[in-house]
Protein backbone atom coordinates (compact mmCIF):
# COMPACT_ATOMS: atom_id res chain seq x y z
CA UNK A 1 0.00 0.00 0.00
CA UNK A 2 1.37 3.39 -0.90
CA UNK A 3 1.59 6.32 1.42
CA UNK A 4 -1.09 8.19 -0.42
CA UNK A 5 -3.56 5.37 -0.06
CA UNK A 6 -2.86 5.40 3.64
CA UNK A 7 -3.49 9.11 3.79
CA UNK A 8 -6.81 9.00 1.99
CA UNK A 9 -9.52 8.95 4.62
CA UNK A 10 -12.24 10.31 2.35
CA UNK A 11 -13.78 7.91 -0.21
CA UNK A 12 -14.87 10.92 -2.28
CA UNK A 13 -11.27 11.19 -3.50
CA UNK A 14 -11.85 8.21 -5.80
CA UNK A 15 -15.01 9.65 -7.39
CA UNK A 16 -14.40 10.58 -11.03
CA UNK A 17 -16.08 14.05 -10.82
CA UNK A 18 -13.70 14.94 -7.98
CA UNK A 19 -10.70 13.58 -9.89
CA UNK A 20 -11.71 15.49 -13.02
CA UNK A 21 -12.34 18.76 -11.13
CA UNK A 22 -9.03 18.49 -9.26
CA UNK A 23 -7.21 17.62 -12.48
CA UNK A 24 -8.71 20.64 -14.24
CA UNK A 25 -7.85 22.99 -11.38
CA UNK A 26 -4.23 21.85 -11.28
CA UNK A 27 -4.03 22.04 -15.07
CA UNK A 28 -5.13 25.67 -15.07
CA UNK A 29 -2.79 26.47 -12.18
CA UNK A 30 0.22 25.29 -14.20
CA UNK A 31 -1.15 26.41 -17.58
CA UNK A 32 1.26 29.37 -17.97
CA UNK A 33 4.06 26.81 -17.95
CA UNK A 34 2.32 24.52 -20.44
CA UNK A 35 1.70 27.35 -22.92
CA UNK A 36 4.97 29.19 -22.27
CA UNK A 37 6.03 29.11 -25.96
CA UNK A 38 2.84 30.97 -26.93
CA UNK A 39 3.16 33.56 -24.15
CA UNK A 40 6.89 34.07 -24.74
CA UNK A 41 6.39 34.29 -28.49
CA UNK A 42 3.62 36.89 -28.10
CA UNK A 43 5.78 38.92 -25.69
CA UNK A 44 8.76 38.73 -28.04
CA UNK A 45 6.71 40.01 -30.96
CA UNK A 46 4.98 42.74 -28.95
CA UNK A 47 7.90 44.08 -26.89
CA UNK A 48 11.02 42.89 -28.78
CA UNK A 49 12.65 41.58 -25.59
CA UNK A 50 15.91 39.55 -25.96
CA UNK A 51 16.00 35.88 -24.95
CA UNK A 52 17.57 36.61 -21.57
CA UNK A 53 14.68 38.89 -20.64
CA UNK A 54 12.15 36.42 -22.00
CA UNK A 55 13.69 33.66 -19.87
CA UNK A 56 13.47 35.77 -16.72
CA UNK A 57 9.89 36.75 -17.56
CA UNK A 58 8.87 33.09 -17.96
CA UNK A 59 10.82 32.04 -14.88
CA UNK A 60 9.09 34.56 -12.60
CA UNK A 61 5.83 32.63 -12.84
CA UNK A 62 7.52 29.55 -11.44
CA UNK A 63 9.34 31.58 -8.77
CA UNK A 64 6.02 32.73 -7.34
CA UNK A 65 4.42 29.34 -7.90
CA UNK A 66 7.23 27.66 -6.00
CA UNK A 67 7.11 29.99 -3.00
CA UNK A 68 3.45 29.22 -2.40
CA UNK A 69 3.93 25.54 -3.11
CA UNK A 70 6.88 25.23 -0.73
CA UNK A 71 4.71 26.36 2.18
CA UNK A 72 1.97 23.82 1.40
CA UNK A 73 3.55 21.18 3.66
CA UNK A 74 2.48 23.32 6.63
CA UNK A 75 -1.08 24.25 5.68
CA UNK A 76 -2.36 21.74 3.13
CA UNK A 77 -4.35 19.64 5.66
CA UNK A 78 -5.52 22.60 7.74
CA UNK A 79 -7.31 24.93 5.30
CA UNK A 80 -10.68 24.78 3.55
CA UNK A 81 -9.76 23.70 0.03
CA UNK A 82 -12.83 25.28 -1.60
CA UNK A 83 -12.14 28.71 -0.11
CA UNK A 84 -8.39 28.49 -0.78
CA UNK A 85 -8.87 27.48 -4.41
CA UNK A 86 -11.43 30.23 -5.00
CA UNK A 87 -9.06 32.90 -3.70
CA UNK A 88 -6.19 31.64 -5.83
CA UNK A 89 -8.28 31.48 -9.01
CA UNK A 90 -9.58 35.04 -8.63
CA UNK A 91 -6.13 36.48 -7.90
CA UNK A 92 -4.60 34.64 -10.86
CA UNK A 93 -7.29 35.96 -13.19
CA UNK A 94 -6.76 39.52 -11.98
CA UNK A 95 -3.00 39.39 -12.62
CA UNK A 96 -3.60 38.20 -16.18
CA UNK A 97 -6.01 41.09 -16.74
CA UNK A 98 -3.46 43.60 -15.42
CA UNK A 99 -0.77 42.23 -17.77
CA UNK A 100 -2.97 43.28 -20.66
CA UNK A 101 -2.83 46.97 -19.74
CA UNK A 102 0.92 47.51 -19.24
CA UNK A 103 4.05 47.30 -21.37
CA UNK A 104 6.62 48.08 -18.66
CA UNK A 105 9.08 45.19 -18.30
CA UNK A 106 9.53 45.46 -14.54
CA UNK A 107 5.78 45.69 -13.95
CA UNK A 108 5.20 42.73 -16.28
CA UNK A 109 7.79 40.62 -14.47
CA UNK A 110 6.26 41.51 -11.10
CA UNK A 111 2.79 40.59 -12.35
CA UNK A 112 4.08 37.27 -13.63
CA UNK A 113 5.59 36.60 -10.19
CA UNK A 114 2.26 37.39 -8.45
CA UNK A 115 0.50 35.26 -11.06
CA UNK A 116 2.64 32.35 -9.92
CA UNK A 117 1.96 33.05 -6.26
CA UNK A 118 -1.77 32.99 -6.96
CA UNK A 119 -1.68 29.80 -8.98
CA UNK A 120 0.25 28.00 -6.25
CA UNK A 121 -2.59 28.70 -3.83
CA UNK A 122 -4.91 26.30 -5.66
CA UNK A 123 -2.31 24.04 -7.26
CA UNK A 124 -1.29 22.41 -3.95
CA UNK A 125 -4.83 21.42 -2.82
CA UNK A 126 -5.71 20.09 -6.26
CA UNK A 127 -2.56 17.94 -6.61
CA UNK A 128 -3.11 16.64 -3.06
CA UNK A 129 -6.65 15.57 -3.97
CA UNK A 130 -5.26 13.57 -6.88
CA UNK A 131 -2.59 12.00 -4.68
CA UNK A 132 -5.10 11.05 -1.98
CA UNK A 133 -6.91 8.60 -4.23
CA UNK A 134 -6.36 4.84 -3.91
CA UNK A 135 -4.67 4.85 -7.34
CA UNK A 136 -2.72 8.11 -7.57
CA UNK A 137 -1.28 7.36 -11.01
CA UNK A 138 -4.87 7.38 -12.35
CA UNK A 139 -5.44 10.89 -10.97
CA UNK A 140 -2.08 12.14 -12.24
CA UNK A 141 -2.68 10.62 -15.66
CA UNK A 142 -6.12 12.27 -15.85
CA UNK A 143 -4.58 15.59 -14.85
CA UNK A 144 -1.94 15.38 -17.58
CA UNK A 145 -4.54 14.51 -20.23
CA UNK A 146 -6.72 17.46 -19.19
CA UNK A 147 -3.69 19.73 -19.02
CA UNK A 148 -2.30 18.97 -22.44
CA UNK A 149 -5.75 19.03 -24.06
CA UNK A 150 -6.45 22.47 -22.58
CA UNK A 151 -2.98 23.70 -23.49
CA UNK A 152 -3.42 22.52 -27.08
CA UNK A 153 -6.68 24.46 -27.42
CA UNK A 154 -5.10 27.62 -26.00
CA UNK A 155 -1.98 27.32 -28.18
CA UNK A 156 -4.22 26.98 -31.23
CA UNK A 157 -6.15 30.11 -30.19
CA UNK A 158 -3.07 32.20 -29.37
CA UNK A 159 -2.28 33.16 -33.01
CA UNK A 160 -5.83 34.41 -33.45
CA UNK A 161 -5.77 36.27 -30.12
CA UNK A 162 -2.36 37.77 -30.96
CA UNK A 163 -3.47 38.96 -34.38
CA UNK A 164 -6.65 40.41 -32.92
CA UNK A 165 -5.30 42.25 -29.87
CA UNK A 166 -1.59 41.49 -29.58
CA UNK A 167 -0.12 40.38 -26.26
CA UNK A 168 -3.20 41.78 -24.45
CA UNK A 169 -5.39 39.35 -26.38
CA UNK A 170 -3.26 36.39 -25.28
CA UNK A 171 -3.32 37.25 -21.56
CA UNK A 172 -7.03 38.11 -21.64
CA UNK A 173 -7.69 34.66 -23.09
CA UNK A 174 -5.73 33.21 -20.17
CA UNK A 175 -7.72 35.37 -17.74
CA UNK A 176 -11.08 34.13 -19.00
CA UNK A 177 -9.96 30.50 -18.97
CA UNK A 178 -8.75 30.82 -15.39
CA UNK A 179 -11.91 32.43 -14.04
CA UNK A 180 -14.09 29.76 -15.67
CA UNK A 181 -12.69 27.17 -13.26
CA UNK A 182 -14.60 28.83 -10.41
CA UNK A 183 -17.53 26.72 -11.65
CA UNK A 184 -15.70 23.61 -10.41
CA UNK A 185 -15.35 24.73 -6.78
CA UNK A 186 -18.61 23.07 -5.55
CA UNK A 187 -17.40 19.70 -6.90
CA UNK A 188 -14.21 19.44 -4.85
CA UNK A 189 -14.15 18.43 -1.16
CA UNK A 190 -13.54 21.03 1.52
CA UNK A 191 -10.58 19.04 2.89
CA UNK A 192 -9.18 15.64 3.73
CA UNK A 193 -7.45 14.57 6.94
CA UNK A 194 -4.80 11.87 6.59
CA UNK A 195 -5.27 8.59 8.40
CA UNK A 196 -2.84 7.69 11.16
CA UNK A 197 0.49 6.26 10.10
CA UNK A 198 0.47 2.45 10.24
CA UNK A 199 2.19 0.85 13.20
CA UNK A 200 4.58 -0.98 10.86
CA UNK A 201 6.04 2.30 9.71
CA UNK A 202 6.62 3.35 13.31
CA UNK A 203 8.56 0.23 14.28
CA UNK A 204 10.91 0.09 11.31
CA UNK A 205 14.66 0.43 11.70
CA UNK A 206 16.50 3.73 11.87
CA UNK A 207 17.42 3.45 8.20
CA UNK A 208 13.79 3.12 7.22
CA UNK A 209 12.81 6.05 9.44
CA UNK A 210 15.37 8.20 7.68
CA UNK A 211 14.09 7.04 4.33
CA UNK A 212 10.64 8.43 5.23
CA UNK A 213 12.24 11.84 4.58
CA UNK A 214 15.14 11.11 2.24
CA UNK A 215 13.19 9.08 -0.32
CA UNK A 216 10.49 11.67 -1.07
CA UNK A 217 13.09 14.45 -1.05
CA UNK A 218 15.14 12.60 -3.65
CA UNK A 219 11.95 12.07 -5.68
CA UNK A 220 11.45 15.83 -5.57
CA UNK A 221 15.04 16.28 -6.78
CA UNK A 222 14.10 14.20 -9.83
CA UNK A 223 11.18 16.56 -10.44
CA UNK A 224 13.50 19.57 -10.16
CA UNK A 225 15.93 18.20 -12.77
CA UNK A 226 13.09 17.09 -15.05
CA UNK A 227 11.38 20.48 -15.03
CA UNK A 228 14.74 22.22 -15.53
CA UNK A 229 15.11 20.30 -18.77
CA UNK A 230 11.48 20.66 -19.78
CA UNK A 231 11.15 24.35 -18.92
CA UNK A 232 14.50 25.24 -20.43
CA UNK A 233 13.68 23.63 -23.77
CA UNK A 234 9.91 24.15 -24.03
CA UNK A 235 10.08 27.89 -23.26
CA UNK A 236 12.05 28.48 -26.44
CA UNK A 237 10.44 25.98 -28.81
CA UNK A 238 8.63 28.82 -30.59
CA UNK A 239 11.85 30.87 -30.80
CA UNK A 240 13.75 27.92 -32.31
CA UNK A 241 11.10 27.66 -35.04
CA UNK A 242 11.36 31.43 -35.55
CA UNK A 243 15.13 31.23 -36.03
CA UNK A 244 14.62 28.39 -38.53
CA UNK A 245 12.29 30.75 -40.44
CA UNK A 246 9.30 28.47 -40.18
CA UNK A 247 5.81 29.86 -40.77
CA UNK A 248 4.36 31.41 -37.57
CA UNK A 249 0.98 29.87 -38.33
CA UNK A 250 2.49 26.43 -38.93
CA UNK A 251 4.52 26.79 -35.74
CA UNK A 252 1.40 27.62 -33.72
CA UNK A 253 -0.46 24.62 -35.10
CA UNK A 254 2.55 22.36 -34.52
CA UNK A 255 2.75 23.42 -30.87
CA UNK A 256 -0.99 22.81 -30.44
CA UNK A 257 -1.05 19.45 -32.25
CA UNK A 258 2.12 18.26 -30.55
CA UNK A 259 0.81 19.23 -27.13
CA UNK A 260 -2.45 17.38 -27.77
CA UNK A 261 -0.57 14.33 -29.04
CA UNK A 262 1.43 14.33 -25.82
CA UNK A 263 -1.71 13.37 -23.89
CA UNK A 264 -1.10 9.77 -24.92
CA UNK A 265 2.15 9.66 -22.97
CA UNK A 266 0.68 9.84 -19.46
CA UNK A 267 -1.84 6.94 -19.61
CA UNK A 268 0.71 4.80 -21.45
CA UNK A 269 3.25 5.43 -18.68
CA UNK A 270 0.60 4.57 -16.05
CA UNK A 271 -0.13 1.32 -17.91
CA UNK A 272 3.54 0.32 -18.07
CA UNK A 273 4.03 1.26 -14.41
CA UNK A 274 1.87 -1.72 -13.42
CA UNK A 275 3.91 -4.12 -15.54
CA UNK A 276 7.61 -3.24 -15.39
CA UNK A 277 9.79 -1.42 -12.83
CA UNK A 278 9.28 2.32 -13.05
CA UNK A 279 12.96 3.07 -13.46
CA UNK A 280 12.99 1.06 -16.72
CA UNK A 281 10.10 3.14 -18.06
CA UNK A 282 11.72 6.37 -16.92
CA UNK A 283 15.08 5.45 -18.45
CA UNK A 284 13.43 4.81 -21.82
CA UNK A 285 11.57 8.11 -21.50
CA UNK A 286 14.75 10.09 -20.91
CA UNK A 287 16.63 8.42 -23.76
CA UNK A 288 13.89 9.38 -26.23
CA UNK A 289 13.75 12.93 -24.85
CA UNK A 290 17.49 13.37 -25.29
CA UNK A 291 17.30 11.95 -28.82
CA UNK A 292 14.48 14.38 -29.68
CA UNK A 293 16.51 17.34 -28.44
CA UNK A 294 19.59 16.25 -30.37
CA UNK A 295 17.57 16.07 -33.59
CA UNK A 296 16.03 19.48 -32.83
CA UNK A 297 19.45 21.07 -32.47
CA UNK A 298 21.31 19.36 -35.28
CA UNK A 299 18.98 18.97 -38.28
CA UNK A 300 17.62 21.52 -40.70
CA UNK A 301 14.05 22.10 -39.57
CA UNK A 302 11.03 22.02 -41.84
CA UNK A 303 7.39 22.45 -40.79
CA UNK A 304 6.84 18.66 -40.82
CA UNK A 305 10.06 17.77 -38.97
CA UNK A 306 9.26 20.42 -36.36
CA UNK A 307 5.75 18.99 -35.88
CA UNK A 308 7.14 15.47 -35.36
CA UNK A 309 9.69 16.74 -32.85
CA UNK A 310 7.07 18.65 -30.85
CA UNK A 311 4.88 15.52 -30.77
CA UNK A 312 7.78 13.38 -29.59
CA UNK A 313 8.90 15.90 -26.98
CA UNK A 314 5.43 16.32 -25.48
CA UNK A 315 4.69 12.57 -25.54
CA UNK A 316 7.78 11.68 -23.51
CA UNK A 317 7.52 14.73 -21.26
CA UNK A 318 4.04 13.73 -20.14
CA UNK A 319 5.13 10.13 -19.62
CA UNK A 320 7.95 11.43 -17.44
CA UNK A 321 5.69 13.67 -15.38
CA UNK A 322 3.31 10.80 -14.68
CA UNK A 323 6.13 8.50 -13.57
CA UNK A 324 7.77 11.08 -11.31
CA UNK A 325 4.47 11.92 -9.60
CA UNK A 326 3.77 8.21 -9.08
CA UNK A 327 7.28 7.76 -7.65
CA UNK A 328 6.74 10.67 -5.25
CA UNK A 329 3.39 9.26 -4.15
CA UNK A 330 4.94 5.87 -3.41
CA UNK A 331 7.90 7.36 -1.55
CA UNK A 332 5.70 9.67 0.54
CA UNK A 333 4.94 7.66 3.66
CA UNK A 334 3.66 10.65 5.68
CA UNK A 335 1.06 11.98 3.20
CA UNK A 336 2.38 15.55 2.94
CA UNK A 337 5.24 15.50 0.44
CA UNK A 338 2.97 15.17 -2.60
CA UNK A 339 1.71 18.68 -1.83
CA UNK A 340 5.25 19.91 -2.51
CA UNK A 341 5.22 18.73 -6.14
CA UNK A 342 4.29 22.25 -7.38
CA UNK A 343 7.24 23.70 -5.46
CA UNK A 344 9.67 21.21 -7.02
CA UNK A 345 8.24 21.86 -10.48
CA UNK A 346 8.66 25.56 -9.89
CA UNK A 347 12.27 25.40 -8.75
CA UNK A 348 13.31 23.56 -11.88
CA UNK A 349 11.11 25.72 -14.08
CA UNK A 350 12.69 28.91 -12.72
CA UNK A 351 16.25 27.73 -13.28
CA UNK A 352 15.66 26.09 -16.67
CA UNK A 353 14.30 29.04 -18.70
CA UNK A 354 16.74 31.53 -17.16
CA UNK A 355 19.84 29.38 -17.79
CA UNK A 356 18.69 28.28 -21.24
CA UNK A 357 17.68 31.84 -22.17
CA UNK A 358 21.25 33.01 -21.60
CA UNK A 359 22.68 29.90 -23.28
CA UNK A 360 20.50 30.41 -26.35
CA UNK A 361 21.31 34.11 -26.57
CA UNK A 362 25.09 33.64 -26.18
CA UNK A 363 25.84 30.29 -27.87
CA UNK A 364 22.77 29.21 -29.82
CA UNK A 365 20.50 26.17 -29.96
CA UNK A 366 23.30 23.62 -29.49
CA UNK A 367 24.11 25.01 -26.04
CA UNK A 368 20.45 24.82 -25.05
CA UNK A 369 20.32 21.17 -26.14
CA UNK A 370 23.46 20.24 -24.18
CA UNK A 371 22.19 21.88 -20.97
CA UNK A 372 18.72 20.29 -21.08
CA UNK A 373 19.95 16.84 -22.11
CA UNK A 374 22.49 16.84 -19.26
CA UNK A 375 19.96 17.58 -16.52
CA UNK A 376 17.55 14.97 -17.92
CA UNK A 377 20.26 12.31 -17.64
CA UNK A 378 21.24 13.35 -14.09
CA UNK A 379 17.60 13.05 -13.01
CA UNK A 380 17.33 9.58 -14.54
CA UNK A 381 20.13 8.39 -12.31
CA UNK A 382 18.43 9.73 -9.17
CA UNK A 383 15.08 8.24 -10.23
CA UNK A 384 16.66 4.80 -10.59
CA UNK A 385 18.24 5.03 -7.14
CA UNK A 386 14.97 6.06 -5.44
CA UNK A 387 12.79 3.47 -7.16
CA UNK A 388 15.21 0.60 -6.54
CA UNK A 389 15.63 1.56 -2.87
CA UNK A 390 11.87 1.91 -2.39
CA UNK A 391 11.38 -1.58 -3.84
CA UNK A 392 14.04 -2.97 -1.51
CA UNK A 393 12.40 -1.40 1.55
CA UNK A 394 9.00 -2.79 0.48
CA UNK A 395 10.43 -6.29 0.11
CA UNK A 396 12.09 -5.97 3.52
CA UNK A 397 8.78 -5.07 5.20
CA UNK A 398 6.89 -7.90 3.56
Amino acid sequence: MTAITTAAANPDMDRFPVILAAATLFSIAVMPGAVTPGIVGAAAEAFQWPESRLGIFAGMFFAGFGLTGASAYLWIREVNWRVTCSIGIVLMGVTFALMGITENYRVMVSLMFFNGLSSGIFASPSITMLGDGSRPEKGFSTMIIVSVSSAAILLALFPWAGETAGFAGVVCLMCGTTLLTLLLIPVIPAGNKPAKKPAAAQTDSNVTDKSLISQPLLAHLVMVTFTMGFGGAWTFFERIAHYAELSPTATGYALAIGTLFGAIGAPLAAWFRRRIPMYYSYGITILFLVFTLLVLGWVTLTDMIYLVLVCSFQFWINAGFCLIMALTAEADKVGRFVALIPASESLGSVIGPVVCGFALELWGVTALVIVTASVFLIGAGVFTFVDRKDRALLEKRT
